[in-house]
């Protein structure tokens, strides 16, 4: 997971550094390009953010399965889930919703991100030397 970040960190440094360059020189080939770099590096963040989102979600519904599982267990040998040992065994539902509620508020929030991104670097792709172009005779 570090592998992935650092290459969509090293991609949307380049796409930033790229542009900069490109359009301080009004090299509107360039600029068009580093739009590409752009949309990749848009790509790879959204990708291991996602990852991250679900491996946080998972992790969480694997500790409440797993209460659920026990508790289970116990009241099908006609016990009381009460006796189960506390130790080890303390999952708050509550706390864990708030968890769930923050990882979708996170998710929402990486892919508002992720969504200006992508656009700003498409547009600069596809119409770049157009804009620069346009910019120079100004």
């Amino acid at each position: 997971m570090r592998r992935a970040r650092m290459v969509a960190i090293g991609a949307l440094g380049l796409y930033l550094a790229g542009s900069v360059y490109a359009l301080i020189g009004h090299h509107a080939d360039a600029f068009q390009r580093f739009g590409s770099l752009g949309v990749a590096a848009a790509i790879l963040f959204f990708t291991d953010r996602l990852a991250q989102v679900e491996m946080s979600r998972q992790v969480s519904v694997e500790r409440v399965l797993h209460e659920y599982g026990l508790e289970l267990e116990v009241m099908k040998e006609g016990l009381d889930p009460r006796d189960l040992p506390r130790t080890g065994f303390d999952t708050d539902y509550l706390e864990e919703e708030q968890k769930f509620t923050h990882l979708r508020h996170t998710a929402d929030r990486i892919n508002s991100r992720n969504i200006v991104l992508l656009t700003l670097a498409t547009l600069q792709w596809g119409f770049g030397d157009l804009m620069l172009r346009w910019v120079a005779t100004l």
